[in-house]
């Protein structure tokens, strides 16, 4: 990200999905799926059923598809669905899907492993990638991994796979069509199999059936292996035209395309929770709120308002409200996919920027940075943070493919996250100060300070510090429900997967969260269920489906990977250095950060020292606030340190900024070596490299998660 000095201008609002659903479509090759010992009539009557079949299924997913999504509006860009079909250029299946494509209203796709597939093989696409894998020396085709690798890539940018398959496998899979079904189960992708046997005159049309793979399955699949009855278990044949083929595709464009349906529905039980406590007033706005009705009712104004609810209405809401800020639900991930996708939080209230400038005043004072605590006072709220993805920011530096179109997803996320970290940051600094001056108001009590009176009960003092505690109280309970931390960390995910894609988009690198399985079955009132797992992996992944597979930059219709070898070396090192950059000043903020305040706490502490020793030959009532006061900053400077993780995320930032410049020497090396190796190795080589550069910058988003995750707002000591 590049480092920009203002603070982007806000959106109107959040950004809407692209309406994208995109069909993988593989299988045989020719040659498998017409043996030869099979009359020609009948491999001419084969050939004729698989294509009528596949004709069919491709326009009837087409058809759903487009109906799921005209069914919602709030969600998705009020555009035309699009909807895609990614195939190879190989015989057979591929040849199929790709002669079909257009018939059937789709957008041609390929993705080719082999060298010699170029734009000649691929007529008719609107957009490809050719890898242009090469066999090793000495031998006449690619070896099965390399074959693997480029159907994981496929099934990261496709939402179903339909695979042409005969089920003649030994005893454990074999063939790239069925490895490759197996990959699709184990992410949970759903499955239309077009099983043709050898001795078939027609083929049999399978179905994923969703709720059989449960975890004790796949764990079964991945440890002990897979055969071709184990596979077979999980599918079920259906006509297409059956009402219960309609039930289970429409089953899966629910998951795939809408899982957030639930969270639209107006009997929906948590929203109905949410909205009754948000109704709920306080005790002086309650009776304020009765006053004005009844003024109204007498004719001060004749604008019609709600009367307000009923006394014993009131008290069970009041219970309701302090149960749910004690113990806040866990929201569905249905609900929280909608809240993701319709947060817009870039306008700050006037007590928030209140709040946030006092903040960085004192924060500034505390640092002696004079110029710093004045200039918080004038900046706007989140003026630090990360720079924003723009493809201008690099201009300078030879893109290989068109820029991806994730800047506005990546800055409104980001700007989110900085939105409710911030929140939550100035929370805690809040709440740990007037823990400390809660204190201040107890032994200023004590001493009968000014303004109290020299006698009699300090009435200001308590009143002041029993005002602290009530704000504390309020403080910490409005902050969990609101769940500042908790959608901090949600945002930054997002924005830090984009991030990630970004880096190894040229190279089809793509981190572990756009492939994961997104939903589970679960057993629920008594019965089996699909459930989504994670609101944002689905986000991530839809996200990429809608890009798509990486467009060249001169405008070709396939990319030709090992063709620009120079140039994506030239951006990836750009980009990396951007990361590296950002981690280096992320290092030295929080550094500078902790020492400073490290300081401070010293200084009172020490300070306290002082005034424990005076004490042995002084008797002064004053001496209470260095020996209590004091303590209580200090210890409130140290619970803002470790709340905030700043020491254990300073040191992380400077691990991962090593890490990341030892890479950046590496991919130098390459450069220099590079004339030694052949254009799929340098390719290989470059995979690889930004493959560690990913795995470096997603652990180190893991293991900061795994900081934060339990760092709710809770109650200073």
């Amino acid at each position: 990200m590049s480092q920009v000095s203002d603070i982007p201008e806000p959106q109107d609002h959040a950004p809407r999905l692209q309406p994208v659903f995109s069909v993988l479509v593989s299988g045989h090759r020719q040659q498998r799926l017409q043996p030869p010992e099979l009359a020609l009539e009948l491999l001419a009557q084969r050939q004729q059923a698989l294509e009528h079949l596949m004709r069919d299924l491709l326009s009837r997913l087409k058809a759903v598809a487009t109906e799921t999504f005209d069914r919602v509006q709030e969600v998705y860009a009020e555009v035309p669905p699009l909807t895609r079909l990614i195939t190879g250029s190989a015989t057979g299946a591929d040849a199929l899907g790709a002669r079909l494509a257009q018939e059937c209203g789709y957008e041609l796709d390929y993705l080719l492993p082999r060298a010699s597939q170029t734009a000649i093989d691929a007529p008719d696409a609107a957009r490809g990638v050719a890898m242009q894998m090469q066999p090793q020396e000495g031998a006449n085709d690619l070896p099965e991994s390399e074959y693997r690798l480029r159907d994981r890539l496929a099934l990261s940018f496709s939402d179903l796979l339909v695979a042409v398959w005969d089920g003649r496998e030994p005893q454990h899979l074999g063939s790239g069509t069925s490895l490759m079904i197996r990959e699709a189960l184990l992410r949970r992708t759903p499955t239309c199999i077009l099983l043709l046997p050898p001795d078939a005159e027609a083929p049999q049309l399978l179905w994923l059936d969703l709720q059989k793979l449960t975890d004790a399955w796949l764990t079964e699949v991945q440890v002990l292996g897979c055969t071709t009855d184990l596979l077979l278990q999980v599918f079920d044949e259906l006509p297409l035209d059956a009402g219960v083929t309609a039930q289970r595709l429409q089953q899966w464009m629910d998951i795939l395309l809408i899982p957030f349906r639930p969270a639209l529905q107006p009997d929906n039980p948590e929203l109905a929770l949410l909205k009754r406590i948000e109704q709920q007033r306080s005790v002086s706005r309650y009776l304020l709120q009765w006053l004005f009705w009844w003024l109204l009712q007498r004719g001060w104004r004749k604008t019609p308002v709600e009367r307000p609810l009923p006394l014993v209405e009131w008290i069970r809401g009041s219970w309701l409200w302090l149960n749910i800020m004690l113990n806040p639900p866990q929201k569905s991930q249905s609900v929280r996919l909608m809240e993701i996708l319709h947060t817009e939080v870039r306008q700050y209230t006037r007590q928030e920027r209140m709040i946030s400038r006092a903040h960085g005043f004192f924060s500034g004072l505390a640092k002696l940075d004079l110029g710093s605590a004045l200039q918080a006072l004038i900046r706007p709220p989140c003026y630090q943070g990360y720079g924003n993805i723009s493809a201008d920011a690099m201009a300078g530096v030879p893109n290989p493919i068109q820029e991806p179109k994730l800047e506005q997803v990546f800055n409104w996320s980001d700007t989110q996250a900085r939105v409710f970290a911030t929140r939550y940051r100035d929370d805690t600094w809040l709440i740990y100060y007037a823990a400390a001056f809660a204190v201040f108001c107890a032994v200023a009590g004590a001493i009968h300070l000014w303004p109290a009176p020299s006698q009699g009960i300090p009435f200001i003092w308590v009143f002041l510090e029993f005002v602290l505690l009530h704000f504390i109280v309020r403080r910490v309970l409005q902050s969990r429900f609101r769940n500042y931390h908790g959608r901090w960390m949600s945002f930054r995910f997002i924005a830090e997967q984009v991030r990630y894609l970004r880096l190894g988009y040229p190279l089809l690198v793509l981190p572990n969260s756009y492939s994961v399985p997104v939903w589970e079955p679960v057993v629920e009132r008594g019965r089996m269920e699909l459930r989504l797992k994670s609101a944002e992996a689905w986000m991530l992944q839809r996200l990429l489906i809608a890009e798509g597979l990486p467009r060249c930059a001169s405008g070709q219709p396939v990319y030709a990977m090992t063709e620009h070898n120079t140039e994506t070396l030239q951006y990836i090192r750009a980009v990396l250095e951007e990361h590296r950059h950002y981690y280096l000043s992320s290092y030295h903020h929080l550094h500078r950060e902790h020492t400073y305040l490290h300081r401070l706490a010293f200084g009172l502490f020490t300070l306290t020292f002082f005034a424990v020793t005076i004490h042995f030959f002084f008797t002064l009532p004053a001496i209470l606030i260095f020996t209590a006061f004091f303590p209580a900053w200090g210890a409130a400077i140290h619970g803002i340190l470790s709340q905030n993780e700043v020491v254990r995320v300073s040191s992380m930032a400077a691990q991962v900024w090593r890490e990341l410049t030892t890479l950046k020497e590496a991919f130098e090396l390459h450069e220099h070596l590079a004339g030694r190796a052949t254009s799929w190795q340098r390719t290989q080589q470059l995979r690889e490299l930004v493959e560690a550069a990913s795995t470096i910058l997603s652990n180190e988003n893991q293991y900061w998660r795994s900081l934060f995750q339990h760092n709710h707002p809770d109650l200073p000591a």
